[in-house]
């Protein structure tokens, strides 16, 4: 059997396997659930000593479902969810020094939240997580000197990702 054969063979199995499933078979595109239209999200509460770390969160969040969900950002009157959260924990911490002037080199930002996504027809959860963290890293000695802004930003944009995939990876 010459390869052009097998290959013929084989994507026609595929295409009627498909087919006598209904067309239900591998699927592009977003895997978060259709039956909701609009989604909410209030400004993550925060009890951390970092007072815009909620809000930084909150708007890579918005942007990040506008760009990788089906969903409209709407007020919460109007809502078939909120996605509701807190920033429970900042910390920054020292990863590396230099050996011969004992300074910090690298430095560590983890963000730590719990979150909920909730249907507001029925109120309960669709996904929640508890404990979910992510961090930046900056490089603090020079010639370098990152900015903890950069870490900051790395870590927000990083738990925005984590938590539009955690919305599709139930379904």
């Amino acid at each position: 059997m010459n390869g052009r054969l097998v290959w013929s063979v084989t994507a026609g199995l595929c295409l009627t396997l498909m087919a006598c499933q209904g067309g239900k078979g591998w699927k592009s595109g977003s895997t978060l659930p259709t039956k909701y239209h609009t989604i909410f999200v209030p400004v993550f509460l925060n009890s951390t000593y970092d007072r815009q770390i909620g809000y930084h969160l909150t708007e890579a969040l918005q942007k990040r479902l506008q760009q990788a969900s089906p969903y409209a950002i709407t007020g919460e009157g109007s809502a078939d969810t909120v996605l509701r959260g807190t920033v429970t924990k900042v910390e920054i911490k020292q990863l590396s020094q230099s050996l011969g002037t004992a300074l910090t080199e690298e430095m560590g930002y983890t963000v730590t939240i719990d979150w909920d996504w909730v249907d507001m027809r029925t109120g309960k959860s669709i996904v929640a997580r508890k404990g979910f963290a992510s961090s930046g890293v900056v490089i603090a000695s020079r010639p370098q000197a990152e900015p903890i802004d950069l870490a900051r930003y790395n870590a927000v944009q990083s738990l925005a990702d984590d938590i539009v995939a955690n919305m599709q990876s139930d379904w």
